[in-house]
């Protein structure tokens, strides 16, 4: 796995690897980074795998570190359950969830898919976005299923940073309405969108068209502000 330049990545004590020269065994899904009609080339997959207990055994496979402020967008790829030859050791996690600081935590993620064949996954990779400071630390979890072998990952990857966030300046809440204004720098028309988030992996969008003031714009959050009653969390976008 390539390491990006604004995070390290490390896989945890207790898990085994089948991956190069053992690439016929292994599950071939979809590039995510291509796009377009027609066939898509396909990638094959790792297989990390922990011996795990019953079912509904979380096991943590992955430990990400930031290097800066950043959001980016994490894929963890679930299927790891091919056709392969008699006697293969078919594994695969049945749902995934990402843990990092502060305590927060993603629901658990469904990687199995509707029709539940758990030897033929129709999941095949989960996308989680992903917004922290330098130093902040995100686990990357799997649920044993106990009818496979062993719980298994098939690794993951990354897209690049987003370079388009903004630095807020000041949050205030009214108390009595539970409105929240945020105060962050801009240049004057420009186009702003606002998200806000209660655990920094799943982010709405509040408005994606706000215009900037010259230097300094204020905008109100009267939508999510209000109805959240624990910590919740906003980031701004510049668009070009």
């Amino acid at each position: 796995t390539l390491q990006p330049d604004y995070a390290e990545i490390i896989v945890l004590p207790g898990k085994g690897y089948e991956g190069i020269g053992a690439e016929q065994y292994q599950a071939e899904f979809d590039d995510a980074t291509k796009s377009g009609t027609g066939e898509i080339e396909n990638l094959v997959c790792g297989d990390y795998w922990a011996n795990s207990g019953p079912t509904g055994t979380l096991d943590d496979f992955f430990e990400i570190t930031l290097n800066e402020d950043i959001s980016f967008r994490l894929g963890v790829i679930t299927d790891t359950t091919p056709d392969g030859p008699p006697g293969l050791m078919w594994e695969s996690s049945r749902a995934i969830k990402i843990t990092g600081p502060n305590d927060i935590e993603s629901e658990l993620v469904d990687a199995v898919g509707i029709d539940e064949e758990w030897r033929n996954a129709d999941v095949d990779y989960v996308i989680f976005e992903i917004s922290g400071n330098a130093g902040d630390v995100f686990t990357v979890w799997g649920e044993n299923d106990e009818r496979w072998e062993a719980n298994a990952l098939g690794g993951i990857f990354f897209d690049p940073s987003v370079s388009t966030l903004f630095s807020i300046n000041e949050i205030i809440q009214d108390h009595e309405t539970g409105a929240v204004t945020i105060e962050f720098n801009s240049s004057k028309g420009a186009v702003y969108g606002i998200e806000a988030s209660s655990d920094l992996i799943v982010w709405d969008e509040l408005d994606d068209g706000v215009i900037g003031e010259e230097e300094i714009t204020l905008y109100v959050d009267d939508i999510m502000g209000p109805e959240n009653k624990g910590t919740l969390f906003y980031r701004i976008r510049k668009f070009e």
